[in-house]
């Protein structure tokens, strides 16, 4: 018998977004989401935050094509929770508009502040995990992003 446990795949994995959103506190950056924790608090420092931005975009670099079977994302919880309202998720190969054009995992529906959204990509495969608000102007706030799957080739 062969135990698989999920591990994720994005923790410590470089992360970059479409702008920074700076206060008091610092610059909060897009490493902060995969950093390991899932403090909903935006003061404690450990959410990305970008500016107001048309379809703003953040993604992570898994290193080397994955199988993802989820998505996991940590909504702020003290406040602002409907930002994230059809947040999209995408998995693919292809940095081009960001990784926006890759296929898309799922769609994000909890807006509930502090909510972890849980989103079943069904072994997608691809390097790059991509969280973008498509269609409007928003911040786009994420507390933490796990991604669990396997690496191809590591099956059993």
């Amino acid at each position: 018998m062969v135990l698989v446990t999920a591990r994720n795949l994005a923790l410590g994995r470089p992360a970059t977004q479409s702008s920074i959103y700076e206060d008091a506190t610092g610059k909060p950056v897009a490493g902060k989401a995969v950093d390991g924790k899932r403090d909903g608090q935006w003061e404690q420092g450990s959410c990305s935050h970008t500016q107001l931005d048309t379809e703003p975009w953040w993604n992570v670099d898994l290193g080397s094509r994955q199988s993802v079977s989820a998505v996991i994302v940590k909504n702020r919880e003290d406040c602002c929770g409907e930002r994230i309202r059809g947040a999209q998720i995408n998995v693919g190969d292809s940095l081009a508009d960001h990784g926006k054009q890759n296929p898309i995992c799922g769609t994000i529906t909890d807006t509930t502040p502090g909510s972890l959204s849980t989103i079943c990509c069904n072994g997608l495969e691809g390097r790059y995990v991509t969280v973008t608000i498509p269609g409007r102007a928003e911040y786009l706030t994420l507390c933490e992003v796990e991604v669990y799957g396997t690496q191809l080739g590591d099956e059993c």
